[in-house]
């Protein structure tokens, strides 16, 4: 019987490590894609904050939610979007503007 050569496919591929680094950027307030994933401890950090923010404020719009807590935009939704998988928001709609309250 003959032995089989070792192919190019068995050869381990390495890679590099990701940055988890988020900033807000100074233009719109979304932090950039090329910065890395939302890490899940920034984004329950930043559930708390909206916690907090709609206990004392009651119902907010997105945007004036946004505008409350200081963090980029799309860590502000996924911070809504971790408290609603919760079921602790209840959202209410009129037009175009959504609203967001605790249950």
């Amino acid at each position: 019987m003959a032995k089989k050569k070792a192919t190019s496919s068995a050869v381990a591929k390495t890679s590099t490590p990701k940055k988890q680094s988020i900033s807000k950027s100074s233009s719109n307030g979304v932090a950039s894609k090329t910065q890395g994933a939302l890490g899940n401890e920034q984004i329950g950090i930043t559930a708390g904050d909206i916690w907090s923010v709609l206990s004392q404020n009651g119902e907010l719009t997105i945007t004036a939610l946004k505008k409350e807590i200081d963090a980029p935009s799309d860590l502000v939704l996924a911070g809504v979007g971790w408290l609603a998988r919760e079921e602790k928001l209840q959202f209410t709609t009129s037009g175009r503007s959504a609203k967001v309250s605790l249950k």
